[in-house]
Protein backbone atom coordinates (compact mmCIF):
# COMPACT_ATOMS: atom_id res chain seq x y z
CA UNK A 1 0.00 0.00 0.00
CA UNK A 2 2.75 2.49 0.87
CA UNK A 3 4.41 2.00 -2.61
CA UNK A 4 0.93 2.45 -4.32
CA UNK A 5 0.76 5.80 -2.21
CA UNK A 6 4.48 6.82 -3.26
CA UNK A 7 3.89 5.64 -7.49
CA UNK A 8 0.73 7.65 -7.15
CA UNK A 9 2.38 10.82 -5.57
CA UNK A 10 5.48 10.85 -7.90
CA UNK A 11 2.50 10.32 -10.95
CA UNK A 12 0.79 13.60 -9.08
CA UNK A 13 4.15 15.75 -9.32
CA UNK A 14 5.35 14.61 -12.87
CA UNK A 15 2.09 15.96 -14.21
CA UNK A 16 1.81 19.01 -12.66
CA UNK A 17 5.13 20.43 -13.44
CA UNK A 18 4.80 22.43 -16.15
CA UNK A 19 6.89 21.84 -18.96
CA UNK A 20 6.02 24.53 -21.77
CA UNK A 21 4.50 27.78 -20.31
CA UNK A 22 4.37 31.34 -22.31
CA UNK A 23 5.90 34.17 -20.36
CA UNK A 24 4.09 37.36 -21.41
CA UNK A 25 6.39 40.30 -21.83
CA UNK A 26 4.75 44.24 -21.45
CA UNK A 27 7.09 46.79 -23.29
CA UNK A 28 5.95 50.72 -23.23
CA UNK A 29 9.32 52.26 -22.69
CA UNK A 30 8.35 53.98 -19.88
CA UNK A 31 10.25 52.59 -17.13
CA UNK A 32 13.63 50.39 -17.47
CA UNK A 33 11.66 47.18 -16.75
CA UNK A 34 9.16 47.87 -19.45
CA UNK A 35 12.34 48.88 -22.01
CA UNK A 36 13.20 52.54 -21.40
CA UNK A 37 16.31 52.21 -21.94
CA UNK A 38 16.43 49.89 -24.84
CA UNK A 39 17.67 52.64 -26.74
CA UNK A 40 21.56 52.22 -25.77
CA UNK A 41 21.54 48.34 -24.37
CA UNK A 42 19.89 45.60 -24.50
CA UNK A 43 17.28 44.53 -21.79
CA UNK A 44 17.30 41.18 -20.48
CA UNK A 45 14.02 39.15 -19.47
CA UNK A 46 13.20 35.76 -18.05
CA UNK A 47 12.39 34.83 -21.24
CA UNK A 48 15.59 36.30 -23.26
CA UNK A 49 17.09 39.29 -24.32
CA UNK A 50 15.51 41.96 -26.37
CA UNK A 51 17.20 44.33 -28.53
CA UNK A 52 16.50 47.35 -30.66
CA UNK A 53 17.64 49.49 -33.23
CA UNK A 54 15.36 52.95 -33.73
CA UNK A 55 14.58 55.76 -31.05
CA UNK A 56 12.76 55.70 -27.98
CA UNK A 57 10.88 59.42 -27.90
CA UNK A 58 7.93 61.16 -25.77
CA UNK A 59 4.71 60.28 -27.56
CA UNK A 60 3.79 62.70 -30.15
CA UNK A 61 1.08 64.91 -30.79
CA UNK A 62 -0.91 62.18 -32.83
CA UNK A 63 -4.46 62.15 -31.44
CA UNK A 64 -5.71 58.94 -32.60
CA UNK A 65 -2.62 57.11 -31.28
CA UNK A 66 -3.11 58.80 -27.73
CA UNK A 67 -6.82 58.03 -27.74
CA UNK A 68 -5.71 54.03 -28.21
CA UNK A 69 -3.74 54.49 -24.96
CA UNK A 70 -0.37 56.03 -26.12
CA UNK A 71 1.36 57.41 -22.69
CA UNK A 72 4.77 58.34 -22.06
CA UNK A 73 7.94 57.35 -24.39
CA UNK A 74 6.99 55.52 -27.73
CA UNK A 75 9.22 53.26 -30.33
CA UNK A 76 9.77 54.44 -32.93
CA UNK A 77 12.10 54.69 -36.54
CA UNK A 78 14.84 56.53 -36.58
CA UNK A 79 15.26 59.58 -38.30
CA UNK A 80 12.58 59.13 -41.20
CA UNK A 81 14.16 55.52 -41.55
CA UNK A 82 13.52 52.34 -40.09
CA UNK A 83 13.25 50.61 -36.86
CA UNK A 84 14.33 46.87 -35.93
CA UNK A 85 13.42 45.18 -32.50
CA UNK A 86 14.97 41.50 -31.95
CA UNK A 87 14.54 38.88 -29.74
CA UNK A 88 16.96 35.89 -29.06
CA UNK A 89 14.14 33.21 -28.22
CA UNK A 90 10.85 32.43 -29.63
CA UNK A 91 8.02 35.19 -29.73
CA UNK A 92 4.43 33.56 -30.61
CA UNK A 93 2.62 36.53 -30.93
CA UNK A 94 2.52 40.85 -30.61
CA UNK A 95 -0.13 43.15 -29.81
CA UNK A 96 0.84 46.76 -30.00
CA UNK A 97 -0.65 50.30 -31.11
CA UNK A 98 0.80 52.49 -33.44
CA UNK A 99 0.70 56.17 -34.37
CA UNK A 100 2.01 58.78 -37.55
CA UNK A 101 0.01 61.60 -37.84
CA UNK A 102 -0.03 62.22 -41.63
CA UNK A 103 2.37 58.95 -42.62
CA UNK A 104 2.19 55.57 -43.64
CA UNK A 105 2.69 52.71 -41.28
CA UNK A 106 4.27 49.50 -42.28
CA UNK A 107 5.42 46.57 -40.17
CA UNK A 108 6.42 42.73 -40.35
CA UNK A 109 7.20 40.22 -38.14
CA UNK A 110 10.21 37.71 -39.22
CA UNK A 111 11.85 34.76 -38.15
CA UNK A 112 15.39 34.20 -37.37
CA UNK A 113 16.09 33.97 -41.62
CA UNK A 114 14.28 37.25 -41.99
CA UNK A 115 11.87 35.39 -43.32
CA UNK A 116 8.14 37.49 -43.45
CA UNK A 117 5.90 35.82 -41.16
CA UNK A 118 3.05 37.83 -40.70
CA UNK A 119 2.83 41.73 -41.59
CA UNK A 120 0.18 45.23 -41.21
CA UNK A 121 0.50 48.30 -43.35
CA UNK A 122 -1.85 51.20 -43.17
CA UNK A 123 -1.58 53.77 -46.20
CA UNK A 124 -2.22 56.87 -43.77
CA UNK A 125 -1.84 57.68 -40.75
CA UNK A 126 -3.59 60.46 -40.78
CA UNK A 127 -5.93 62.35 -38.17
CA UNK A 128 -9.16 60.19 -37.81
CA UNK A 129 -7.09 56.73 -39.21
CA UNK A 130 -7.30 53.88 -36.46
CA UNK A 131 -4.32 53.25 -34.44
CA UNK A 132 -4.59 49.75 -33.14
CA UNK A 133 -4.29 47.76 -31.31
CA UNK A 134 -2.76 44.84 -34.04
CA UNK A 135 -1.40 41.56 -33.46
CA UNK A 136 1.38 39.79 -36.02
CA UNK A 137 1.63 36.43 -35.46
CA UNK A 138 3.63 32.93 -36.01
CA UNK A 139 6.10 30.41 -35.37
CA UNK A 140 9.00 31.51 -34.03
CA UNK A 141 8.94 35.29 -34.42
CA UNK A 142 12.44 36.63 -33.69
CA UNK A 143 12.08 40.00 -34.72
CA UNK A 144 9.86 42.88 -35.60
CA UNK A 145 10.93 45.47 -38.75
CA UNK A 146 8.89 48.66 -39.30
CA UNK A 147 8.99 51.84 -41.38
CA UNK A 148 7.36 54.71 -42.61
CA UNK A 149 8.00 54.81 -46.18
CA UNK A 150 6.41 58.29 -46.41
CA UNK A 151 9.35 59.27 -44.31
CA UNK A 152 7.66 60.97 -41.39
CA UNK A 153 7.57 58.77 -37.74
CA UNK A 154 6.02 55.48 -37.31
CA UNK A 155 5.78 54.82 -33.25
CA UNK A 156 4.50 52.32 -31.76
CA UNK A 157 3.50 51.61 -28.12
CA UNK A 158 2.19 49.30 -24.89
CA UNK A 159 3.93 45.88 -27.01
CA UNK A 160 2.73 42.57 -25.46
CA UNK A 161 4.90 40.17 -26.33
CA UNK A 162 3.98 36.39 -26.22
CA UNK A 163 6.46 33.96 -25.74
CA UNK A 164 6.51 30.82 -28.17
CA UNK A 165 5.12 28.10 -25.46
CA UNK A 166 7.55 25.05 -25.69
CA UNK A 167 6.19 21.61 -26.18
CA UNK A 168 6.55 18.77 -23.76
CA UNK A 169 9.18 16.14 -23.92
CA UNK A 170 8.12 12.76 -25.15
CA UNK A 171 10.43 11.17 -22.60
CA UNK A 172 7.16 12.24 -20.05
CA UNK A 173 5.13 10.39 -21.85
CA UNK A 174 7.52 7.30 -21.62
CA UNK A 175 7.78 7.57 -18.56
CA UNK A 176 4.61 7.65 -17.54
CA UNK A 177 3.98 3.99 -19.62
CA UNK A 178 7.32 2.40 -17.98
CA UNK A 179 5.77 3.93 -14.35
CA UNK A 180 2.39 2.28 -15.11
CA UNK A 181 3.07 -1.19 -16.58
CA UNK A 182 6.06 -1.52 -13.44
CA UNK A 183 2.56 -0.55 -10.77
CA UNK A 184 0.59 -3.37 -12.98
CA UNK A 185 3.06 -5.94 -12.43
CA UNK A 186 3.85 -5.18 -8.84
CA UNK A 187 0.29 -5.14 -8.37
CA UNK A 188 -0.18 -8.83 -10.47
CA UNK A 189 2.70 -10.36 -8.21
CA UNK A 190 1.06 -9.94 -5.00
CA UNK A 191 -2.30 -11.36 -6.44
Amino acid sequence: MRRWYVVMLLLGAMFSAKSGVADTIILDADTPATGSGLGVSPLVTPSGTITFAGEIRDRDSDPDFNAAGALGNVFDISGGSTALMSFDFDVSSITFIYGGNFGVFDIEARDIGGVVLDSFFQASTDDGEPAGPITLSGPGIRSIFWEDPGNSFAPIDNLTIETARTVPEPSSLLLLGTGLIGFWRLRRKKA
